[in-house]
């Protein structure tokens, strides 16, 4: 009887708080709440697991804000080491905002962001921020001087993100983020500006995808001038060619270059001298 309670012993409820939250990571935020009923051991962990990370699947428009607000207002007062956001389903701006000031007070490092529909996001300016993945977001209303407020960031992904400046003919969106090393621009659009200014003082790789002129995501005739002089991988694909006005790496090492020219578009002069710099380029 004796060896036949030893077996029946649980040993996972045994193991500490901190490799208990590391299992609870790899979970829904909702599915780690689940875990609360398997004993009195288990009641509160999911409240201060590290990781949050929110699905809107299985979920209505109309309950998936309000479990968002019930989890934070459960959550025990601990740092925030990664934020998980995927949702199929329109967020209230002012539900976003609860949540990412949350995570924000509670020193996230990590955030991802990934939405269906364009949305508009505000993320204030956050220290502990190193690594951020935003697709389908809105930032309205910029002024010139804006960028991102994370001096810490490392690495920054943006899919299909918009940056709407009012009444701004110039725009350096990344010049504050002092110690970015990997930027991703995929698909975004950038709709008033006439110059737009990548700077990256330790920039090591960027890269740049679904770029170009009208639908592509510049006005035409916006000028580009990229100013990273630590820059080791320079990528540019699907893009259409576009105006650089300036291009600062002299650190290169590796450039790939594919230009993208719609099968029944006819390429101006001004096309082709533009295609034939970013050859020179990939050719330095």
């Amino acid at each position: 009887m004796e060896d036949s309670e030893a077996g029946l012993q649980d040993r996972l409820s045994d193991l500490p708080d901190h490799i208990i939250h590391e299992i609870l990571c790899f979970l829904e935020i909702n599915q780690a709440i689940q875990t609360s009923v398997l004993s009195k051991r288990w009641k509160n962990l999911w409240a201060s697991v590290p990781d949050l990370n929110f699905n809107s699947k299985g979920f209505k428009e109309q309950t998936f804000p309000k479990f968002l607000r019930r989890v934070i207002s459960k959550r025990e007062d601990c740092n925030v080491r990664r934020l998980d956001v995927f949702t199929h389903l329109p967020i209230r701006l002012s539900s976003m905002e609860g949540l990412i000031n949350y995570a924000v007070a509670h020193q996230v490092e990590d955030f991802r962001f990934v939405s269906d529909d364009v949305q508009p996001v505000y993320i204030p300016e956050c220290g502990s921020l190193k690594t951020l993945f935003l697709s389908r977001c809105k930032f309205g209303d910029l002024r010139t001087s804006f960028g991102f407020g994370f001096a810490n960031l490392t690495s920054l992904d943006l899919y299909v993100c918009w940056f709407c400046y009012s009444e701004n003919d110039f725009g350096d969106p990344f010049a504050s983020c002092q110690n970015l090393r990997r930027l991703c621009l995929r698909y975004c659009r950038f709709p008033s500006l006439k110059r737009l200014k990548i700077t990256g003082f330790q920039l090591v790789s960027l890269e740049i995808q679904g770029f170009g002129y009208g639908d592509r995501g510049l006005q035409e005739g916006c000028e580009v001038e990229i100013f990273a002089p630590n820059l080791l991988s320079f990528v540019y694909k699907f893009s259409k060619p576009v105006d650089f006005c300036g291009l600062h790496f002299p650190s290169l090492d590796y450039v790939e270059v594919h230009v993208w020219q719609h099968g029944t578009d006819e390429a101006t002069d001004h096309d082709k001298r533009r295609a034939r710099f970013l050859i020179w380029l990939m050719g330095c």
